[in-house]
């Protein structure tokens, strides 16, 4: 971190001192760490300038800025909680002239920023002389431009005075009942910060709303958004230093508690970004994981998220490498055993090891359940789509218009118009009118950017759209970004095995039969202008999932594409090849069975290869 100001003139081993500062923490019942006290103090009757400090509640220094003999700009840092609470940072800065009473611009900044407390530090011939502190009062349970001035106060003192035990007692005072103006109510607030490279790689506007979208799934309230274009990412701090340090004037000014990024972050890039902004930095992909922590509710899928966090943890833990390794041995690496960074990633790598081992039975019960659907030769259809299309509220919908039986009343999926609403998978029976069945299966949904980490944890779960009958392609017609989706998806199915290729246009499959449901239609004024164009309109249905419009149509698509290669068949099997009976049971419906004078008749349905299988039984 620099020092800020007005710094134009000043060596640069003074500056040096004073970036020291950042590194000295402050007990949190203290004004300022002596030792900053004695910096500042020492630095102040050198330049004869006043210099300040901001510190927050934890102790960490903020901001240490410089000015002029009279004055220093102090930065508008405003932390404020809402108007009835205080910033929660501290601003203690130096008077060369001898003097510490506070001075107008002194209490003006008190009461405008809302800080913890004002303090000024007189500096008399190299040393620190008499201290006074400003505090606001509360005048009827609310801050106004009251405030109290206590001094002098001289520097043995201090040791006396319980900070933070002063500023809890103001706020005892405050009415803070309204939820939204507490601590543990606010929505966290946060930056969005994208990098845009040549040949439209990287970040976007459209993505960038996207991560808004994400951010406020998450819980987050977006104060800014920061889209900039660079050749290539800096090594660094991925933004370049420079942009670091103007946004972090912007997190002081807005209050901003989180910066999130639009790409992943090394961890050396984390730290250097966190380093420079003093605030906490994190990227897309711990932005989706967080999101997905909170909306897993089974057993499966939570060890699906934490495993999918572990492996993106692994190698971004931060510490001095090989430098001071204790295993492998050699010159300076004699000491005491293994250092608190292998300890970690050893934990972390049994922990992955013991979660993928649980997912593996996982992955063979769902195998398993599959064997037993396949014998039954019930078809198994998955809906697929971008997240927020309008997946569960189609499988929902369908459900309750097709249940097998309606006085069997499951509990729906959660629908709500927010990116992953639902997280883990269901598995509904639809029976379609004419009595023919099928599973429809809900998947999550699938997102540009979509972490490696999180597709492999979640295989065991995506797998199941590997072995369905056909694919329902759910896409958000009213998008504008409908062509994007629709390649974000058939690009996580293509990592899956689902689909070998696609055509440039990303809208037909050439491995597994896929309907494209054109869903919220509701929302498109004219149909004509939807940027949507698939080669085979044939395979494409225009649906509402909420309103019900086009169900029926998709329905039938449904039953003509999963039963167009079923046929009703005749067996006719001798008394002497009735081995053979059981085997047709199982790869075929049987619905009725006659024993006749030299055989026994089977009727029911058989697909392409029981057909081709058992045709010397099947009467002409």
């Amino acid at each position: 971190m620099k020092v800020n100001g007005k710094i134009e003139g000043i060596r640069d081993s003074y500056l040096e001192v004073l970036e020291k500062v950042y590194e000295i923490e402050t007990l949190q019942n203290e004004l300022i760490s002596g030792e900053i006290l004695d910096i500042i103090v020492s630095m102040t009757d050198v330049l004869q300038r006043e210099i300040s400090v901001f510190v927050n509640r934890r102790g960490r220094v903020m901001d240490v800025s410089i000015g002029d003999s009279n004055t220093v700009d102090l930065p508008s840092l405003d932390f404020r909680r809402g108007d009835r609470r205080l910033s929660g940072v501290r601003c203690i800065h130096t008077h060369p002239n001898g003097s510490g009473k506070l001075s107008s611009v002194d209490t003006s900044a008190l009461v405008d920023q809302r800080l913890d407390l004002m303090a000024a530090v007189g500096v008399n011939e190299g040393k620190c002389g008499n201290i006074y502190i400003g505090l606001l009062t509360p005048e009827l349970r609310e801050l106004g431009d009251s405030y109290i001035i206590k001094g002098p106060i001289y520097k043995d003192s201090l040791k006396n005075m319980d900070i933070i035990d002063e500023i809890k007692n103001i706020e005892k005072g405050i009415n803070t009942s309204t939820p939204e103006d507490t601590e543990s109510h606010r929505e966290e607030r946060v930056l969005l910060v994208g990098l845009e490279l040549p040949n439209n790689k990287g970040s976007n506007e459209d993505l960038m709303d996207e991560l808004e979208e994400l951010a406020k799934t998450a819980g987050g309230k977006v104060m800014e958004k920061i889209l900039q274009r660079r050749e290539k990412p800096d090594v660094a701090c991925y933004i370049g230093s420079g942009k670091a340090h103007e946004i972090r004037l912007l997190c002081q000014s807005h209050g901003i508690d989180t910066v999130i990024f639009d790409d992943e972050l090394s961890g050396a890039q984390v730290r250097n970004l966190e380093d420079i902004m003093g605030v906490k930095v994190i990227d897309r992909t711990v932005l989706i994981l967080d999101i997905f922590a909170s909306r897993a509710q089974t057993r499966e899928g939570k060890l699906q998220v934490e495993l999918a966090q572990l492996k993106y943890a692994l190698p971004r833990l931060i510490g001095l490498g090989t430098v001071l390794s204790r295993t492998g041995g050699g010159i300076g690496t004699r000491g005491p055993g293994e250092t608190k960074l292998e300890v970690d990633r050893r934990h972390i790598r049994e922990r992955i090891k013991d979660l993928e081992a649980q997912l593996n039975e996982v992955k063979k019960n769902r195998s398993i359940q599959r064997e037993k659907r396949s014998s039954g030769m019930v078809p198994v259809v998955s809906l697929v789509g971008y997240t927020n299309s309008g997946k569960s509220t189609l499988r929902n919908r369908m459900y309750d218009v097709y249940q097998p039986d309606a006085s069997i009343k499951k509990e729906d999926v959660l629908e709500a118009d927010m990116l992953f609403a639902t997280l883990d998978p269901t598995t509904r029976l639809i029976r379609l009118n004419n009595g023919r069945e099928f599973l429809v299966s809900d998947t999550v949904g699938f997102i540009r950017k979509l972490p490696h980490d999180l597709v492999d944890a979640f295989r065991a779960t995506l797998e199941e759209v590997v072995y369905s009958d056909l694919l329902i392609h759910v896409v958000d017609a009213s998008s504008q970004n409908a062509d994007e989706q629709i390649k974000a998806v058939n690009s996580v199915l293509e990592k899956l095995g689902a689909i070998k290729h696609t055509d440039k246009n990303q809208t037909k499959d050439t491995s597994k039969p896929i309907i494209i449901a054109l869903n919220k239609i509701d929302k498109v004024e004219n149909r004509d202008d939807l940027p949507i164009y698939p080669n085979n309109m044939d395979d494409v249905v225009y649906i509402s999932a909420k309103s019900g419009e086009g169900i029926e149509n998709l329905m039938d698509l449904l039953e003509e594409r999963l039963y167009n290669k079923i046929k009703s068949v005749k067996f006719n099997i001798p008394y002497d090849k009735m081995s053979i009976k059981s085997a047709i049971y199982d790869d075929c419906v049987i619905s009725s069975e006659e024993y006749n004078e030299d055989h026994v008749t089977l009727i029911g349905e058989a697909d392409e290869i029981a057909y081709n299988k058992y045709i010397d039984y099947i009467e002409k």
